[in-house]
């Protein structure tokens, strides 16, 4: 039996969170939805209203706030909110326009690659697509880490997306209404556009990608138990949807986020002590 599938042997969820009866899957996603949805009508709400000193002045808080959808988003691509395909694909627009990650990039980038190979880092020839080596096998910085992912992540998708065409297919056709919709507002309003949509954005996604430095730097190993630091705070986890609890959500990343603690009870004294932090930041 391989390390992995040691890990998950034991492993059981159990479900008591369904949303019977819901347009939602699971009633813990009710808290998410909507505060994505009031944060898009903030950002709506600015870029209607706004004049450019005050757009500029948004660009700070409104990155601040979706900070906080971009941990949504994540989880939202792993497992769907709704039961309704086009409410997904609608809500999926809704987070990209907050977060600077397109619907389907998750799924090419992180689902079926990151996962797949976080435990290969450079010079491996399937390496991460997220490594956080460089070519010679060195620990990269955080700094550098940023840099290099944010400049290569949009060609990694496509290449990605090369061996798992239906899903390049939905990333494109899903372009299609979200570049849409940024153009109607470019030609409506160009710079609140770019103050209130298009600068956040990338905002967020640099700071997604700066955050997730620490989810596996530094932990070189072919074991899943081994290959995660978590972060086993309650505040840090009820603000990220339990992305602290990493270990788990790698083992099942299928698994919906409010079901990750009962994973992580289950296989945390098998993680070594150092990779449970307990402070927030």
């Amino acid at each position: 039996m391989t390390n992995a599938a040691a890990a998950l042997a034991p492993v059981r969820v159990e479900v008591r969170d369904s949303a019977r009866g819901s347009i939602l899957k699971y009633k813990a996603d009710r808290g998410p939805v909507a505060f994505v949805l009031a944060m898009f009508a903030v950002h709506v709400a600015v870029w209607w209203y706004a004049t450019p000193w005050l757009a500029v002045l948004s660009i700070a808080p409104l990155t601040l706030l979706s900070v906080f959808v971009a941990p949504i988003n994540h989880h939202d691509q792993h497992l769907n909110s709704f039961r309704s395909a086009l409410l997904n694909r609608g809500y999926e627009i809704v987070l990209a326009l907050q977060t600077g990650v397109a619907p389907y990039a998750w799924v090419l980038h992180h689902n079926l690659a990151h996962h797949r190979n976080y435990l290969k880092q450079r010079p491996h020839p399937q390496a991460d697509e997220s490594t956080w080596t460089r070519i010679d096998g060195k620990t990269m910085g955080r700094i550098e880490y940023t840099i290099d992912l944010l400049l290569r992540h949009q060609s990694d998708i496509y290449q990605v997306g090369l061996k798992h065409p239906k899903q390049l297919r939905s990333l494109l056709l899903m372009k299609l209404p979200l570049y849409g919709l940024l153009g109607i507002g470019l030609w409506l309003n160009p710079l609140n556009t770019v103050l209130v949509f298009l600068v956040p954005g990338f905002l967020t996604l640099t700071h997604t990608i700066w955050a997730t430095y620490e989810h596996h730097a530094g932990c070189e190993t072919a074991d899943p138990l081994l290959a995660s630091v978590n972060r086993d705070n309650r505040i840090y986890n009820w603000m990220s949807g339990n992305l602290g609890l990493h270990t788990a959500h790698h083992l099942r990343p299928g698994v919906h986020w409010s079901l990750l603690p009962q994973i992580h009870a289950q296989i945390e004294q098998q993680i070594p002590r150092e990779q449970i932090l307990t402070s927030f930041w």
